[in-house]
């Protein structure tokens, strides 16, 4: 609107120029339409141009696309090569279908992120994420020790209890504590939470617990819904 004002002289409504934008755009990239048609044709030649990628789309009965999945070849042989853990999260798609992109990513050993496989599914459910992980071990494997680690969703519980069923299921601690924070937890609480997470002794996560039930039995409730195996470093089997 303002462009149109500076450059034309024009006044035009909030309305006409979005409309504006969606039409350069689609110019530009295609429309949403266009490009999910060509998604077969890009996986293809992603395959063709990074050896060793592995791809797959799923469609549903009237042969629209229902979910897909790809991880790049040097995902593969970096993995032998990374910490036996696998951080799987989602986000949201705010193009005109809406979705979701699931990510799964490790660490290497510079301690830096290394991404290994993406995927869409329409929602996050059981039988989205059962298909990713399907599809990631069909990619890369198992490895000895294996650890995954997420927020607190459900759907991947169930999926990685079904899939990776040797896997340790963890919890993200940073999920967690973003939690507490909505949740409007006091700030003395979430600092007790913070070194109750990190200490490696089963004394001393007991005696934090105990801090945090004094302080904030609520939250100590919130917390205790999952074992501390999947959260806490004293804890933890591994």
């Amino acid at each position: 609107m303002a462009e149109m004002q500076k450059l034309q002289g024009l006044d035009i409504g909030y309305h006409k120029a979005w409309r504006a934008i969606q039409c350069a755009s689609a110019l530009i990239r295609g429309t949403p339409e266009e490009n999910y048609e060509l998604l077969s044709s890009y996986l293809y030649m992603m395959r063709s141009k990074n050896p060793g990628t592995y791809t797959n789309i799923k469609i549903d009965y009237n042969n629209r696309f229902f979910y897909m999945f790809y991880t790049y070849g040097s995902s593969l042989s970096g993995w032998n090569h990374c910490r036996p853990v696998i951080v799987v999260d989602a986000t949201f798609l705010k193009s005109k279908f809406h979705g979701v992109l699931m990510i799964s990513v490790s660490k290497d050993a510079n301690n830096q992120i290394f991404p290994l496989a993406f995927g869409i599914a329409e929602s996050e459910n059981n039988n989205s994420y059962e298909w990713y992980f399907s599809e990631l071990r069909n990619a890369i494997g198992s490895r000895e020790n294996l650890i995954s680690l997420s927020d607190r969703h459900q759907a991947i519980a169930y999926a990685i209890a079904k899939v990776y069923p040797e896997s340790h299921h963890g919890i993200c601690i940073y999920h967690l504590e973003q939690n507490l924070k909505r949740r409007k937890v006091k700030s003395e609480v979430i600092k007790l939470f913070q070194t109750d997470a990190r200490v490696y002794r089963r004394k001393e996560f007991d005696l934090y617990m105990s801090d945090i039930a004094k302080v904030d039995k609520k939250t100590y409730d919130y917390l205790m819904e999952e074992p501390p195996e999947m959260w806490a470093c004293s804890c933890s089997p591994r």
